[in-house]
């Protein structure tokens, strides 16, 4: 481009214009918003949109640029710019110009346009903090808004966790494909459980609008902006323009009536061609206050429904590189404060990306071809071997550099990644002692815990123990060889049945869970025995999308039934546990039934593995149960909802982690707690029903056909609970459950300490959802989250060496702290809150040679 035509486009564009937005307290204003919907994979894979759809959404709007002065395009995705930025280098420099002239617009603020149901609350944060990131160090530019046009349904969480990343607005056009609760306005404020929350455009028209007259005469757009302004004092709206589903442009004959709108209206509304998040900032305080409020979910009745469940093993793998990331970079940090190893910014960065992008809204719901599952799977274990590395790296740093690892036998660091002190099950593998027959484990004091031997190979033993560690935590262990093993009173287990000092477990002849009883509460949890219904699965429409309310109500066509094998196969001090093996429609499920001691025995664990060859069904976890109450509570890491019974608007949920029903009277509940599992629904004011899998029965999209055959992994829990899932202490569980304590073998050394903490939780209602070193410097950020709904104040969590240095938001840009201190931490309910601090060195480093410890082989090597 050469100069005359960069400063004939400054001159043109809006960007150019004075920066003083419309008074919408007056002037009738319609932002039109030129935009290309491209699903980054779909019907096609990353291979056609490089070769394809990103070089032709460039070439076709350069040419509207040039033709239509006042046209300006928006579009999303930083990864989508960074293919642009790989494979397209000559027209990314183009495109740098246009930008910078406002003509095209970086928008959306997120690595992709991804869903919102299945990622973590975390995961939503990262896809704003790296995309804006990337449009801020590459364009020079941030969004304030968050777009997804096409996306399967809105959780309750989402505008309480864009206010905390300092977002302004949110739009998406799809709550027309049968919203359950309706379009709650065209333009209105959404409000998350904390109390904050975005303007959001909910009924923009569809992204593939094309314009055939002139938009500031549209009787249409006219009535609406007109209803909005005499009731709530804001004369404006929001309207889409352009294509999709390939990129691409708008057609030009759309552009030709957006720009005669613009530029010769012949009605009475200023139509401004702009930025997607230009009515955002454009909004007063004051105005934003006057606008119709809604606060809920924005769930789709069908078209959420089958996204929950379908393609099983990219949500398993999305659910691991979470937690692991988060591991990982606790890990990271312990690692850089107390052994002085440089963080690894770039590599945490990059297996984040890998996540997110794959987070894309037909990818992780399940939606998209077979061919694009081989890229997004190897993604995904590429993300999770980069930080499974990057956490051994860390484990391995820490314990070379003052750890005292010099035990009688053989160490094993212990890590626990969760900020809360805890007692769970360790499995590690070790050298058979020389010269023994068992091998015994000891705390960090020198205090023998309870072991178990699982197996031997050649000259390894697998055994199992209890560990009681801090919050945040690496802890040395010591594995001595010994005659006899550790021996211990306290569980049972027969064919039939399981006990430990909390619960007591029957089995009946069917290989169901036919009871549990809280021995401590003595009460029962289930009304009949639990087991797995085969529903039958055949939506009108969408298969791999949506589930039908005419399936969901109907009573189950099979229960997996025998002929059943049942087998004890352990039998210790640590855990006991029955594997239950039975066929059915095609289908062979195996299912361990566990129980542990101690604290690690609070919930019954049901370890599941399927080979899944079922055709038109889906398969549930069913548990009829001794509690009743029409509604049931359930988790969205940030806040909490309550939802009644199946109903024709809602029978096909999500949840993040765990669900709970407490009984009406409040003395008494039970959760469901699981790994990787996001659909549920409830029948009855006494009934639960989570969703394992599902192959529906396709008109259309055949390949959706015989999805998920194959096998499949998983694992969920019951736990039941005096009082409410608050009393219960439900989300910790669920934590312990999801994010088990891992343990490493390492090297014999000197050193100061046994175990090192580094940030534990101030109160069980106070949760950390990450630490991490900042994206620019080495202060450490801490993001606390309010877990009861109840607004709380405690302590900063971490000690007399570490300076507080104030709020950041979740882009880690700095906030007015006025009302901070640096002494006493307050979080509203259920609100987020990232504070900075600075540090200094706590203890002398002893540095040795590095030794590297064993490679620990974790379930996603490959």
């Amino acid at each position: 481009m050469n100069l005359l035509l960069t400063l004939a486009l400054t001159l043109t564009s809006p960007a150019a214009a004075s920066s003083a937005g419309p008074d919408l307290s007056k002037e009738r204003t319609l932002y039109a918003i030129g935009y290309s919907h491209l699903d980054t994979q779909w019907r096609w894979d990353y291979v056609k949109t490089i070769r394809e759809y990103i070089p032709a959404t460039l070439r076709d709007n350069f040419a509207l640029f040039e033709k239509y002065p006042s046209y300006v395009f928006n579009f999303t995705g930083s990864v989508r710019y960074q293919m642009m930025e790989e494979y397209y280098p000559e027209l990314f420099a183009k495109l740098k110009e246009y930008v910078a002239a406002g003509r095209w617009r970086v928008a959306g603020s997120s690595v992709d346009e991804g869903d919102v149901n299945v990622p973590s609350s975390e995961s939503i944060v990262r896809q704003i903090l790296y995309g804006n990131r990337y449009f801020e160090r590459t364009f020079g530019k941030r969004s304030v808004d968050f777009m997804l046009p096409d996306c399967f349904g809105f959780p309750a969480s989402l505008p309480s966790i864009f206010a905390h990343c300092g977002l302004k607005g949110f739009v998406t056009q799809k709550l027309t494909w049968g919203s359950a609760v309706g379009i709650p306005f065209p333009v209105g404020f959404w409000e998350g459980p904390d109390g904050r929350g975005v303007v959001a455009a909910l009924d923009p028209g569809a992204y593939v609008s094309r314009i055939r007259r002139d938009l500031s005469a549209d009787p249409k757009w006219i009535g609406r902006i007109e209803s909005t302004g005499k009731e709530h004092g804001v004369f404006a709206d929001y309207a889409f323009f352009g294509t999709g589903d390939t990129g691409g442009a708008p057609d030009e004959r759309s552009v030709q009536w957006v720009e005669k709108a613009a530029t010769e209206p012949t009605g009475p509304l200023h139509v401004a061609v702009t930025a997607s998040d230009q009515l955002f900032r454009d909004l007063t305080d004051a105005q934003v206050e006057q606008l119709p409020r809604y606060q809920g979910d924005l769930l789709l009745t069908e078209h959420s429904a089958g996204t929950l469940t379908s393609q099983a093993y990219v949500k398993r793998w999305n659910r691991k590189g979470e937690l692991l990331a988060d591991a990982a970079e606790r890990a990271a940090v312990l690692a850089s404060w107390w052994a002085k190893e440089p963080y690894p910014r770039t590599r945490l960065e990059t297996a984040w990306l890998r996540i997110l992008a794959n987070q894309m809204h037909d990818i992780l719901p399940g939606t998209s071809i077979p061919k694009a599952y081989e890229y997004t799977w190897n993604d995904q274990l590429l993300a999770l071997n980069i930080l499974a590395d990057t956490l051994t790296q860390s484990i391995e740093a820490i314990a070379r550099h003052g750890l005292d690892t010099m035990t009688e036998g053989q160490p094993l660091v212990v890590y626990n990644a969760l900020e809360i002190e805890r007692t769970d099950v360790v499995e590690a593998t070790v050298p058979v002692p020389a010269g023994t027959r068992a091998a015994r484990v000891f705390d960090p004091s020198g205090v023998e815990c309870p072991s178990q031997e699982l197996r031997r190979v050649g000259d390894e033993i697998t055994l199992i123990f209890l560990a009681h560690v801090p919050g945040h935590s690496v802890s040395v262990y010591d594995v001595r060889g010994a005659r006899t093993p550790y021996t211990a009173e306290g569980l049972t287990v027969s064919e039939q049945s399981l006990a430990n000092g909390r619960y007591t477990i029957a089995i009946d002849d069917n290989g169901d869970v036919s009871q549990i009883h809280d021995v401590v509460a003595d009460r029962p949890l289930l009304s009949r025995p639990a087991g797995l219904v085969f529903l039958r699965d055949a939506p009108a429409n969408w298969p791999a999308w949506n589930m039908d309310w005419k399936d969901l109500r109907a009573e189950p066509i099979d229960r997996l039934q025998g002929p059943v094998s049942v087998h004890v196969i352990e039998r210790g001090p640590v855990r006991v546990a029955v594997e239950v093996t039975r066929e059915g429609r095609d289908s062979r499920v195996s299912q361990v039934i566990r129980l542990a001691a101690g604290g690690a025995g609070d919930r019954v664990e049901v370890d599941t593995t399927i080979d899944w060859h079922t055709e038109g069904c889906c398969l549930k976890a069913d548990f009829p149960l001794a509690v009743s109450n029409p509604m049931a509570t359930y988790n969205w890491e940030v806040g909490t909802i309550q939802r009644g019974n199946d109903d024709p608007k809602k029978y096909e949920v999500p949840s993040h982690r765990w669900f709970d029903l407490t009984d009406t009277d409040g003395k008494y509940g039970v959760a469901i707690l699981e790994d990787c599992k996001y659909g549920s629904d409830k029948p009855a004011d006494d009934r639960v029903r989570l969703t394992l899998l599902r192959t529906p029965v396709c008109n259309s999209y055949q390949d959706q056909a015989t999805q998920d055959h194959g096998h499949h992994e998983m694992l969920y829990a019951v736990q039941g609970h005096g009082g409410d899932w608050r009393d219960g202490k439900v989300e910790w569980t669920a934590a312990r459950l999801n994010q088990p304590l891992r343990a490493f073998r390492v090297a014999k050394r000197a050193g100061m300490m046994k175990s090192i903490a580094f940030c534990q939780a101030p109160s069980d209602s106070v949760g950390i959802r990450a630490v991490k070193l900042a994206e620019d410097s080495d202060d450490v950020i801490i993001r606390f989250q309010e877990l009861h709904g109840r607004d709380q104040a405690s302590r900063h969590p971490l000690g007399p060496t570490w300076r507080f240095v104030g709020d950041v938001d979740g882009q880690e840009l700095p906030l007015a702290t006025e009302t901070s201190s640096p002494t006493v931490l307050r979080l509203p309910a259920f609100s987020l809150r990232a504070v900075r601090y600075s540090g200094v060195d706590a203890f002398p480093r002893v540095l040795h040679k590095p030794t590297l410890t064993k490679r620990w082989v974790l379930p996603f090597d490959t």
